[in-house]
């Protein structure tokens, strides 16, 4: 009996150990998706239009002119494909072909100097003559150089190479990687095959805490504001805006990340370096050399420009637009089905009547020509699932908006709407009038459950006026946040210095513990004296309230003051204050309370409708308050 009582003991220890084992998240591989040697991008070439080098992506690559690159999808150990280098040369003296990766480590999310890491890869060598492999790590600035590996020797078969390294101190701080492959002097040749590339240290993957809202952010490695931290932008961010150099990595442990590439829909661009910008599908070098009749023209006889760089192209001609529908299907050869989404940019551009085109006079000829152009897209794309977006700036989903038809023939999946509920180009910085905040909420509304991006801003020069804004659009996006909207909130564009886009991160207000929607949207104290009322939402453990009254900028004189009384203690998320049930909360013109229980978990709100009990002698006044703009009372 003992015995069958140990043995049953150790089954269940044993089994209670490994759901544990089972639950722990996998070791983060700084190596990424790169890793895998699965890429190799089509890049516009102006002689012959889009073409691949053979070099995998997420490694800068030397190679030589008598040495050959390409993607092996056959003979690979995991993956789309592996990364197959071959040489057959005589020379007087040796040349060298490499791959290196760097990996930046700019927080504890990454090793740290002092750190070993462990280096794991797979090679497969054939007809290997006079040659040799070397595997070199180091500190990003030459420090720490070490030789993991150097043989004449490669393995003939899939072999794994695992090697430790200690992360040294260097500036910037992280690890470069370097796979070289030598051919000596005199008769050399060799095929050599490198896949499943990781890279690990001791920190684990974890996910963000759950958030009652879903956020989004562009993410650009080379940006200061980035910092190169892929971790930190893949774990807490629900969408990005990323590249194809960088959306990869990003992807490494979150295959449910939604990425919107960038592409123009009807320009080309003239780059000083006359380089093919990723997300032109027309390539205006290309064009100007090859199709120079592909360029629209306006009445004077002039190519249509918009800005100094940007030209208008007949996307109505159906040589130019197939050209262009098959460039960005090249482009996403490597998309992944549901997560990725194109951005058109530029399409109300088409329709502005002062673009005085030759060819498409009217708005209707104009229709007519996107038409056309977008069916090329979904034609190319159509057994895919990429979602198509388009950037409608601040415009509403009325039937004379040309997105509004397309969206309803279903051409487009989506929308992007800039500068919604408060400013983020126009100046002064600041709030939306009442009839454009109430538009741009019924349009978000009303596009259920389409994909939508959210991008608008809050000052920079006035912190506390600044906090006070991004406030009011975060609980103004909270009245119709879903599983399907995204918000981009980031500092005003042009309020202070340095006048260009920053990549946000968000702080503790975008964590404010509300749990997730438990009803739709609820106005409160309509009149005829005023537009609009005090908007509510409740939530499993709290709720919003917005008065977006008022259209006459800047004090808002013609909004109404409300005042809303609590049922229950909530702790308000602008002070940071607890008030206690019965507190009297006025609500002045442009101004968003977020108010959630403190308790141990999330709880559904009370019948009586979630701490809301109004104040039917709060039914609105025109009255201007001064001083602080937020009260207690």
């Amino acid at each position: 009996m003992r015995v069958n009582y140990r043995v049953l003991g150790t089954v269940v220890s044993v089994a209670i150990w490994g759901a544990a084992l089972a639950q722990q998240q996998p070791l983060i591989n700084y190596a990424t998706q790169y890793g895998e040697f699965d890429f190799d991008f089509y890049r516009g070439n102006h002689d012959v239009g889009m073409v691949r080098d053979g070099a995998a992506e997420g490694f800068r690559a030397t190679i030589p002119s008598d040495f050959t690159a390409e993607l092996d999808e056959v003979d690979k150990v995991s993956g789309r494909a592996s990364q197959k280098i071959s040489f057959n040369r005589n020379g007087s003296a040796a040349a060298e072909a490499s791959l290196a990766m760097l990996m930046y480590f700019p927080s504890n999310d990454y090793p740290r100097p002092g750190e070993t890491i462990r280096i794991s890869l797979w090679v497969k060598a054939e007809n290997w003559v006079n040659a040799s492999l070397r595997v070199l790590a180091r500190g990003l600035d030459g420090s720490g150089s070490a030789d993991l590996l150097n043989t004449t020797n490669a393995p003939n078969a899939w072999t794994e190479l695992v090697f430790n390294y200690t992360v040294p101190n260097s500036n910037p701080q992280g690890v470069r990687l370097e796979l070289i492959v030598r051919s000596n002097t005199g008769v050399s040749s060799g095929v050599i095959r490198f896949d499943k590339l990781e890279v690990t240290g001791s920190q684990r993957w974890r996910p963000h805490q759950p958030r009652s809202l879903r956020i989004a952010a562009p993410y650009y490695s080379w940006a200061e504001e980035n910092q190169r931290d892929w971790v930190y932008y893949a774990r807490e961010f629900d969408l990005l805006l990323a590249t194809w150099d960088d959306i990869k990595a990003l992807r490494t442990h979150r295959s449910d990340l939604l990425n919107v590439y960038y592409y123009n829909l009807i320009y080309s661009f003239r780059t000083p370096n006359r380089t093919w910008e990723q997300r032109d599908l027309f390539g205006y070098y290309y064009c100007d050399r090859n199709h120079p009749d592909w360029f629209l023209l306006n009445i004077y006889g002039n190519r249509q420009q918009f800005g100094s760089d940007r030209y208008a192209m007949d996307i109505g001609n159906p040589q130019a637009s197939a050209w262009a529908a098959q460039n960005v299907g090249l482009s996403m050869l490597y998309a992944d089905p549901g997560v990725d989404v194109i951005h058109f940019d530029s399409f109300i551009d088409f329709f502005f009547l002062n673009f005085l085109f030759q060819k498409y006079p009217t708005r209707a000829s104009r229709i007519a020509a996107m038409h056309k152009h977008l069916i090329n897209m979904r034609n190319t794309l159509n057994d895919r699932d990429i979602k198509f977006i388009i950037n409608t700036a601040s415009a509403l989903y009325t039937r004379d908006q040309p997105h509004t038809y397309f969206l309803r023939q279903g051409f487009l999946d989506g929308l992007l709407m800039e500068e919604v509920f408060t400013t983020i180009y126009s100046l002064p910085a600041g709030f939306l009038p009442f009839t454009s905040w109430e538009g741009q909420l019924n349009t978000l509304i009303e596009q259920r459950p389409r994909l939508r991006v959210v991008y608008t801003g809050y000052a920079v020069r006035d912190p506390v006026e600044g906090r006070r804004q991004k406030i009011y659009a975060l609980a103004s996006f909270l009245l119709c946040a879903d599983n399907n909207n995204y918000l981009y909130l980031d500092k005003h564009y042009y309020d202070a210095p340095p006048n260009r886009q920053r990549s946000w991160r968000p702080d503790a207000d975008f964590d404010v513990p509300l749990g997730q929607p438990t009803g739709g949207i609820q106005v409160l104290y309509r009149s005829s004296d005023y537009q609009g009322g005090l908007y509510y939402r409740p939530f499993q453990n709290g709720f919003v309230l917005v008065n977006p009254t008022g259209n006459i900028a800047p004090r808002f004189k013609d909004g109404a003051v409300f005042t809303y009384i609590l049922d229950a203690d909530y702790r308000e998320l602008w002070s940071g204050q607890l008030f206690p049930a019965g507190s009297r909360i006025k609500l002045y013109p442009k101004e968003a309370r977020i108010f959630y229980r403190e308790s141990s978990g999330l709880r559904m709100p009370p019948s009586n409708g979630g701490g809301r009990t109004p104040d039917l002698s709060g039914d609105g006044g025109r009255i201007l308050p001064g001083g602080d703009p937020i009260r207690i009372r």
